[in-house]
This record gives structure tokens, sequence and C-alpha cells, in this order.
């Protein structure tokens, strides 16, 4: 790496094998990506990843051909299995991804590391996608899977994946859970990986919850504000748990809650949906897709949610017990 000072130095992972580092310029659009994770969490290891935000001059410049992927505004190039290069369109973001170094450097141009003074939307969403994909392709490298779903643990203390698109009902669903008692471990991202015994486990990148503004008058309007998680209780944040299987939930507001067994060639399609970077790989993609496919070969159910499930908690404790158990 360059070397930079950093103003910001955070382990991504429970183990420390992947860090961010990012100078003072960086520091507050980074901050708004960056999972809320305790501080001095997992030291360094030797075969870890590190990814290097820092202002800049451009990096990457645009290759001729077209990109392997998009990620909003960011594009991405994978050149030849060994590196990537990423940019915003526009410029504004640029950046390289070394796999055999299991190194990422992003360079942002002053004007996407300045915080946007608005009151719903500070963030650069340049930014916020150049990160994403970074730590994505490093974490299929590193054999995980950087997935957009949220986790519950049971009272079992086993986690349960939530995986749909946005609106699909996972914030809503982990608040009334962590209102019912159970734990939470993230409402939008997790990282797969595998246990000792070979198990998958879940691993959480928490940030603030986007709550539909209906929730508190039981009906949702497609609108969401930002809540602090530490806002609902008595449920707890927990780091990491084994997976015990996946929940597909869907917002049907008129129709009563229900949870349907689904196959599990469904199961895996919709888990690969929310981890775009996965099939961009293609060194790795074999690995990681075995690693999805252990997640989907446990109980797998879409979950439907009525309007009920908002004004009454207990409706939505009932249904998923009787599907797994709790």
């Amino acid at each position: 790496m360059s070397g930079i000072a950093a103003a910001l130095d955070h382990a991504l992972l429970e183990d420390g094998s992947l860090r961010l580092r990012a100078d003072a310029a960086t520091a507050t659009q980074v901050g708004y990506w960056l999972p809320r994770l305790p501080g001095g969490v997992g030291e360094p290891v030797a075969a870890g990843g590190w990814i290097e935000v820092r202002v800049g001059d451009d990096v990457a410049p645009r290759p001729a051909a077209g990109p392997t992927m998009a990620l909003d505004p960011v594009e991405a190039w994978i050149e030849g299995g060994d590196a990537v290069t990423l940019r915003a369109r526009g410029g504004s973001v640029s950046g390289t991804v070394d796999f055999a170094r299991l190194e990422a450097e992003l360079v942002l141009t002053p004007d996407a590391a300045r915080p946007i003074a608005t009151e719903h939307e500070p963030r650069n969403a340049a930014v916020f996608s150049a990160l994403t994909l970074a730590s994505g392709l490093l974490l299929n490298r590193m054999r995980r899977a950087l997935l957009h779903a949220a986790a519950i643990v049971a009272p079992d203390g086993r986690a349960w994946l939530l995986v749909g698109d946005a609106f699909a009902g996972k914030t809503t669903t982990t608040v009334n859970v962590i209102r019912s008692g159970w734990d939470w471990i993230s409402d939008d991202t997790v990282v797969l990986g595998r246990g000792e015994d070979g198990a998958v486990v879940v691993e959480g990148w928490p940030r603030a919850f986007h709550l539909d503004r209906g929730y508190h008058a039981g009906a949702s309007v497609g609108e969401r504000d930002t809540v602090e998680p530490d806002t609902f209780g008595p449920g707890n944040w927990r780091r990491s748990a084994r997976l015990a299987g996946v929940l597909f939930p869907r917002v049907e507001a008129d129709l009563p809650p229900t949870a349907t067994p689904i196959p599990a060639a469904d199961a895996l399609a919709r888990l690969i949906r929310q981890s775009p970077w996965l099939l961009a790989d293609r060194t790795v993609a074999r690995d990681v897709l075995t690693l999805l496919t252990t997640a989907v070969s446990g109980p797998r159910f879409h979950l439907r949610l009525g309007n009920d499930c908002y004004r009454d908690t207990e409706r939505l404790l009932e249904v998923l017990g009787g599907a797994i158990g709790a």
C-alpha cells in the first residue's frame, strides 16, 4: 500500500483479514459506507487484504473495451483474472484491485470526497458503490460472499438470512423480531464464510436502518427514513452466527403473512442476484458458488408480509415459528 496517513483504519471482518484505511480528506464520505463495527476488533493478519482510499489524481484510465460489470455509477473491468479497473462514470472515483496482493486502491477527486449538503442523501453514490464493488471482489477472492441481505438470530442462536431487493421487507422484519427479543446481525449487508467445521457463518456489516416511513402507522408508504438500530429492543446486535436457513420476504400488503418452502435452485438464483460481483470473477466463481449452494441447502422459505405484520409482531412470529420451529 502507499502508506497514507490514515484518519480511518478499521477491520471489516471479525478475524482481521480485511481492513480499510482512508485519509482525512476522504474520511467523511468513507464514513457513510463504513460498517458500524467495534473499534479495534481483529488485528491485521499476514495474509489479509486491504482497501485504501485517498484523494488524488486519476489512477485508472478507462479501458477501451466495455466493462465486465457495473454497480450504479461505477464500472469494473476484470483484466486477465489478475486485476480490476474501477471507474465512476465521469471520473469522480477511480481505482484498481490487485487480486494477487489482495489490495484495492480507490482515489477520489476533491469534489467526490466533499460531503454533500443534502438532508436526505449526504453520501456520494459513486464512492459508496466503488467501496462495495472493491470489497465484494476481494471477499470473493477470500472465498467469502458479500450479500445484499439482512440477518436475524432466532432464540436458538442461529442466523436466518432475509434476502430481497429494496423494499422487500428486510428492515421491517428485522425491526419486528428485534422488538420481540430476537438478536440481529445486519439489516442490509452480510458476509458469508465458513467456520472451522465447514458450516456457513454469517457476519454482519451493520449500518443505520432505512425503515419505511409508514412503519409506526401500520402500512408501507414506499419511502424510508434513517433510524438508529438501538432505538429498538430488547433484541441485541451480534457480530456473527452460524446459518440456519434463508427467508425471502416480499410485501403483499392486503394478504395475510405466510411462509412457503421454495426449491433450492430458485433460492440459489435469488442469492446470486444479491451478489452481482460473484460471476464477474471466473477464477473463484465456482468456489463462491459452492458456498452459496451450501447456504441454501438448509431450510428456505418465501415469506409473504402483509400489513398486519406491521401492526402485530406476534402474528409474524407465529408464522416464522411455524416454519422454522422458533
